[in-house]
């Protein structure tokens, strides 16, 4: 199993006063099976947001949602740009364009399902993407491909082209999780070939819309885990040549929620110290090798396009909790060891896998939750290095601690240590566990914290990063930098840290 990953040489124990302190060592560069560090994307941290949801995010023409832009411009203050929003899900495939629709964005919502049946939007929708958020904000923008008419992405497309300004436009994606149209979207038989085909035919089709060369497509967008795919795979569309005969194919996509609430089966298997569990997502990661592989041998990026801790909207005390940030950092870190470029967490406002709910929805107040933390950990963590590379160190606390070297120019320039300890009862003590890292970083440190009153809190008035909390979008209070002169750094149950040279 420790094989999936570049490792450290060993992990020694030392006795630090009474207590006992894993050792991170640099890996041995002399050992055949250690790899080296492999550059870390300064974007791996991504949005999706539910098609129909787009405008409770954003807001309207003249009224932005002022806690969605500050929180993308909090992002973008640190990082100089704020994490890449994908446009999209299962409601890319039921939307439309239509001028002369009266309202920005329409949703048409059938009882008990959280995902509009019909949207239509009109060309204020490309004011909102304009103008209600950060400076430097870009969009995936989905397109229908479900309802097999080519004209609905065209216009889509077309309007896009005219109205989004074009440095905003990342990619396009045209359709949503379409190894699942089988007998529902499109008529069987409806396969990777008759995929292929259609895609092929489209897209070349849309291509000829396109008033910018730089504006290319995003590719796949499966929702079968690769252990289930059989052909119906982007390795299979890859060899099947078809990024190379489209020409403009910028990145492949996957899709997976490694939990899920969509029955009662799979639903008695979610618990937060199932997630918070570091080999379990080594291992649910590993699938992805091959698709990573053939997204590089098309000279395409490869992105989790869309992803969360819980499939089917997610799950209160879950998905929204303290723990699910330690398991997205964790998730966003180790993907980009296997070469993930982006991770793209989901979102929409009654779903409880979103880090922040809008808008008042069910009487429940707009609310930052605590995976949003993940967005400013990753944020911090390559601001200030031109060109990052990781490297995944093991310790012998394979479930519970986690560890990575980020280097600069070669050189080791920070770690990160992420304890998955779940702590859940104030009226024992929190545990905690100590790492020793002098033989990476020396004896003088500086640490910033991610830390919280529980593995379970669900509200960042209990949650800090660097000491301050984010409630309204923007930091509050005095940013807390400790600092360290013996070498070790101690993590309570449910923290994570950034451990650099004073």
């Amino acid at each position: 199993m420790w094989l999936l990953y570049p490792f450290i040489h060993h992990v020694a124990f030392g006795t630090i006063g009474s207590a006992t302190a894993t050792s991170l060592k640099a890996p041995v560069p002399s050992r055949s099976d250690i790899q080296e560090p492999v550059p870390l994307s300064r974007s791996i941290a991504g949005l999706s947001i539910e098609f129909c949801y787009i405008t409770d995010y954003l807001g309207d023409v003249m009224k932005p949602n002022n806690l969605s832009r500050q929180l993308l411009q909090t992002v973008e203050d640190i990082l100089g740009a704020p994490p890449i929003i994908r446009i999209g899900g299962h409601t890319q495939d039921t939307a439309r364009y239509d001028s002369s629709n009266s309202a920005t964005l329409s949703n048409v919502f059938e009882p008990g399902n959280l995902e509009a049946v019909n949207v239509t939007f009109n060309s204020d929708l490309f004011h909102v993407l304009n103008e209600n958020v950060a400076t430097h904000q870009q969009y995936i923008f989905g397109l229908n491909f479900g309802q097999g008419n080519m004209e609905l992405p065209k216009a889509e497309l077309k309007a896009a082209e005219s109205l989004l300004q074009p440095f905003r436009l990342y990619a396009y994606e045209l359709g949503n999780e379409p190894d699942f149209y089988s007998a529902t979207q499109r008529p069987r038989p409806w396969n990777v070939n008759t995929f292929a085909q259609q895609q092929l035919v489209w897209i070349s089709s849309l291509k000829t819309e396109i008033e910018h060369n730089s504006h290319q497509f995003q590719l796949g967008a499966l929702a079968q885990e690769p252990i289930y795919q059989g052909n119906f795979s982007l390795a299979e569309l890859t060899k099947m040549g078809l990024p190379k005969l489209l020409g403009n194919i910028k990145t492949y996509s996957d899709h997976t929620y490694p939990f899920s609430v969509c029955t009662s089966d799979s639903a008695a298997l979610v618990s937060l110290p199932n997630l918070m569990n570091h080999t379990k997502t080594i291992q649910y990661l590993s699938q992805w090798q091959n698709e990573v592989a053939n997204a590089q041998l098309a000279r395409a990026h490869f992105f989790m396009g869309e992803t969360g801790s819980v499939s089917c909207h997610g799950k209160d005390g879950i998905s929204n909790t303290l723990g699910a940030a330690i398991w997205e950092i964790d998730y966003m870190l180790h993907g980009a060891t296997l070469g993930f470029q982006g991770v793209f967490f989901h979102m929409g406002t009654p779903f409880y896998y979103s880090m922040w709910q809008p808008v008042v929805y069910n009487n429940k107040p707009a609310t930052v939750y605590p995976t949003y933390a993940s967005l400013l950990f990753m944020a911090d963590l390559v601001a200030n290095i031109a060109d990052p590379a990781i490297l995944e160190l093991l310790v012998s606390e394979g479930d519970s601690l986690a560890a990575y070297a980020i280097y600069d120019h070669g050189q080791v320039s920070k770690l990160v240590v992420l304890n998955y300890g779940y702590y859940n009862d104030t009226r024992t003590a929190r545990p905690s566990q100590q790492v020793e890292v002098t033989p990476l970083l020396g004896h003088d440190l500086k640490v910033t914290r991610l830390s919280g009153a529980l593995s379970t809190t669900t509200d960042f008035e209990n949650v800090t990063w660097a000491g301050q909390k984010y409630t309204r979008g923007y930091a509050e209070g005095e940013r807390v930098t400790e600092y360290c002169n013996g070498g070790v750094v101690e993590l309570a149950a449910s923290e994570a840290v950034i451990i650099q040279r004073k």
